[in-house]
Parts: C-alpha cells; sequence; structure tokens
C-alpha cells in the first residue's frame, strides 16, 4: 500500500511540474507575440530606435557578466603574455594553496575528523588578473 501511495504521490508530483512547464512556456510564447506585434507596428525610425535600446542594453549586461566574472579594468597593469596595457581587469579571490601544517596536525591528533570539518588546503588571499586583449588570466 505504501508503494502505491509514494507511486501516485510521484505521479501528482510530475504531473504539477509538467503543468508548470507548460504555462511558462505559453507564457513565454505568448509574451513573444505581443512583442512582435508591438514591433511591427513601428515605423523604420521607431524600429531603429527600439533595436539601439535592446542593443545598448545586451551590451551593458554583457560588460556587466564579464566584469562579475573578471573584475573591473585596471588600467595600470600591462599584461605579461601580450605587453598591452589597459586591458587587463583585476579582482580578489581566494584560492586554495597547498597542504597546511596546522591542519595536517590537527588530522594526526584527531585521527583524521578534522579533515571532514576543513579539509587539509589552506586557502590564501590572491589577486586574479584577466587580460582582455589576449584573453590570458592568471593569479599572483
Amino acid at each position: 500500500m505504501d508503494k502505491n501511495i509514494s507511486a501516485l504521490l510521484s505521479m501528482q508530483g510530475l504531473t504539477v511540474l509538467f503543468i508548470t512547464v507548460i504555462i511558462m512556456v505559453g507564457v513565454v510564447v505568448i509574451l513573444g507575440i505581443i512583442n512582435s506585434r508591438r514591433v511591427s507596428k513601428m515605423t523604420p525610425e521607431e524600429r531603429q530606435k527600439w533595436d539601439e535600446e535592446v542593443n545598448n542594453e545586451l551590451e551593458k549586461r554583457k560588460i556587466l557578466a564579464y566584469e562579475l566574472k573578471f573584475g573591473k579594468i585596471s588600467p595600470e597593469y600591462i599584461c605579461p603574455h601580450c605587453q598591452t596595457k589597459g586591458h587587463v581587469r583585476t579582482m580578489s579571490v581566494e584560492r586554495k594553496q597547498g597542504i597546511s601544517g596546522a591542519k595536517a596536525t590537527g588530522a594526526l591528533l584527531t585521527a583524521g575528523v578534522s579533515i571532514l570539518a576543513t579539509g587539509l588546503s589552506r586557502k590564501e588571499d590572491m589577486t586574479q588578473a584577466h587580460c582582455g586583449n589576449c584573453d590570458s588570466t592568471w593569479h599572483f
């Protein structure tokens, strides 16, 4: 009896998920149709202005995503790979570095239990640099 109930509950869950996905797809399609009708009614000048606004927004989002991934441009740095200045982005990162002696000692004293909580590697604050010209990434 318990297997039947769990099977029924899982079927109901899948049904709810399937219905939710269908509704979401329907909303996206409807919004796309509404937007395309709105765009098709525009004059060529309005359409050009709208296209420029959309492209500007996309460009801003790309720049923001790039800044989140690699940091802001640091104009004073020179890329050691391609020797260009003004294309290097930097950001502070925390990176695992080797084995910590204190953690290894703690692991020996606790018969390895402390490894589960802390791991053996130590973390160091470093600076990550990325060159937008040659697409190289390095740490210092």
